[in-house]
């Protein structure tokens, strides 16, 4: 993860603006500029923290005076209780900019922590668990940084990354007329090497992707006793093909998905639904400068 890079620099740049941390009202009134404060942030449930590095960097953009310390890498298991990061400097500081840290710091540990709980389900499987590209518009490298930090496989990052033919793709070409297999054929042949990918939810698409012959396939919204019968199929079809499941793949289904022997299934809710990590900024030490 490049923490230096300008589109993060921005992002905390907004989240510190939504938050409006130098008009910080009652921490303006109350608390006096002389006081500094050494504060922790606690963890209130088992789970793997993630975004750690984020907190030097917010609180660099609002004053140098904060001292940060991770106790803890990304990507470790804490237990309720456990003090994973330590900060000292002035207590305005330090408050008001407590929930922008706190809330990134939730939200990536929460992706991370319930991607590790999924990735178990998988057992002992050659299976990896990929996310998608359903994340919070600025938040998507973060996101799937904390699902690597939960033992899971980024899918690609954009749609730069590889070609992905989908069913309203498809639907689109015929509609339309045109010869999608047939370009898909010939781009194949310009350049062998990159990726090609192509959904599979009926077994004509299956008979279509036996000519074009990707890289993967995706099988999509099947139900298991399909997903066997097909992936047979592609096996002693296309014996290199990469299988990924995908399809509101729940938690519960991971145990049978994984005994069919795909390489891939992709999960939407890794990074769309991930329960936000509990933990809190608790104050050990005031004192008066």
């Amino acid at each position: 993860m490049n923490w230096a890079s300008p589109d993060l620099q921005t992002l905390i740049k907004l989240s510190l603006a939504e938050d409006d941390v130098r008009r910080d009202i009652t921490t303006s009134l109350l608390i006096q500029p002389t006081i500094h404060i050494e504060a922790a942030v606690v963890a209130k449930q088992k789970g793997i923290v993630c975004g750690l590095p984020l907190a030097a960097l917010f609180f660099r953009q609002l004053a140098h005076s904060v001292r940060v310390k991770t106790r803890v890498k990304d990507g470790t298991a804490v237990r309720p209780g456990q003090a994973f990061l330590s900060l000292v400097g002035p207590a305005r500081v330090i408050l008001s900019g407590e929930r922008p840290v706190l809330n990134a710091i939730q939200h990536l540990s929460g992706i991370a922590t319930f991607t590790a709980a999924q990735v178990a389900h998988l057992g002992r499987s050659r299976t990896h668990l990929l996310d998608t590209r359903k994340t919070i518009p600025g938040w998507r490298r973060l996101e799937k940084y904390a699902v690597r930090c939960g033992g899971g496989t980024n899918h690609r990052m954009s749609l730069g990354d590889a070609v992905l033919v989908k069913e309203n793709h498809v639907r689109i070409c015929r509609l339309s007329g045109v010869d999608w297999t047939g370009r898909l054929k010939t781009f194949r042949r310009r350049k062998p090497t990159f990726p090609v990918q192509i959904e599979i939810q009926t077994w004509a698409d299956l008979a279509q992707v036996l000519a074009i012959k990707p890289q993967r396939v995706l099988l999509d919204n099947l139900a298991i006793p399909v997903l066997k019968r097909m992936i047979s199929a592609l096996r002693q079809a296309l014996p290199k093909v990469e299988i990924e499941i995908s399809g509101g793949v729940r938690p519960e289904d991971l145990p049978r998905l994984a005994k069919l022997g795909a390489e891939y299934i992709s999960m939407g809710r890794l990074t769309h639904s991930a329960p936000a990590f509990d933990c809190s900024l608790d104050i050990l030490r005031v004192q008066s400068r």
